[in-house]
């Protein structure tokens, strides 16, 4: 059993809590995410099954897209309304046009990670430095925000829509918006709308799932490559499909693009992902990931 399935994750629900889940539904140990979203936001999480999980890495790399809720007039230690709040701002109002500020923020730039990340600091994850009160250095992170739009506001409160790179903290990026403004913003909430070129209108709730029959489940697993689309892919003969699964590499000696990983296939079978080693003479692929 190998693919994709598509979850539409609620509110209160770690990843890991869908994993387990899945695991449970599909009676299979060999179930992962492709991305971590946290317990208070919701929406798609591509969970995958079988041999799909050796290339759920490559999967959480694809840009994502968001709707997110921010409150005014706070700052947290989180970057949402869940953590301790530090500063508060005497601007009543939010700016009549808040395009200019948005239109900077567009883009490629560097963003700082926020303490309360999952991100390792000498073996430990930051957030366990944050609960104990300690803050650890960190390092800016080039990051690229390819949309963003004011999609609604109140006097309290603004909704978003983001569309980012892969490793964008939304809440920081609302936190940094706020601070440009003046009057600051905390993320209130947050729902994960696209991975890729993938819908949130293609997923199902852990709840939608488990009142399936098993066939009804069978259904809902989608291929291994489908999240896997931001890659060129590689076309080989199909007789080259064992030899490529045993490790060895193949003289490339047609048009590609050029790109860090490419979705091989032998024939119409998808095989695994590949890269490929320029020399003067010839270019030679070589499997990076091999789904046997």
């Amino acid at each position: 059993m190998n693919g994709i399935i598509l979850v539409d994750k609620q509110k209160g629900d770690t990843s890991h809590d869908v994993v387990q889940k899945i695991r449970h539904l599909y009676h299979l140990k060999q179930v992962g995410h492709t991305g971590t979203l946290d317990p208070m936001a919701t929406g798609l999480l591509p969970v995958c099954l079988g041999k799909a999980t050796k290339v759920a890495e490559y999967i959480s790399n694809d840009k994502k897209a968001y709707v997110a809720r921010a409150v005014k007039g706070i700052r947290t230690d989180t970057g949402d309304v869940t953590g301790t709040v530090y500063a508060s701002s005497d601007q009543h109002s939010i700016p009549d046009d808040m395009e200019p500020i948005l239109k900077s923020f567009r883009g490629e730039q560097m963003q700082l990670p926020p303490m309360y990340s999952a991100l390792k600091y000498k073996g430990r994850k930051l957030y366990e430095y944050a609960r104990e009160g300690i803050c650890v250095p960190r390092k800016e992170r080039p990051i690229t925000v390819s949309k963003l739009e004011l999609l609604d506001r109140s006097e309290e409160e603004i909704d978003l829509l983001a569309e980012v790179s892969s490793g964008t903290y939304i809440r920081t990026l609302i936190d940094d918006i706020g601070v440009a403004c003046g009057c600051y913003f905390t993320m209130k909430e947050l729902r994960r709308v696209s991975v890729g070129n993938i819908s949130i209108r293609a997923s199902h709730t852990l709840d939608e799932i488990e009142s399936m029959d098993d066939a009804e489940r069978q259904e809902l697993i989608l291929p291994m490559d489908l999240l896997l689309e931001h890659m060129p892919a590689i076309r080989l003969p199909e007789h080259r499909k064992q030899a490529m699964l045993n490790g060895m590499s193949s003289h490339i000696t047609f048009s590609y693009v050029d790109a860090p990983y490419y979705r091989v296939y032998a024939g119409d079978t998808f095989i695994g992902l590949g890269t490929i080693k320029k020399e003067d003479a010839h270019h030679e692929l070589f499997m990076k990931k091999v789904l046997k």
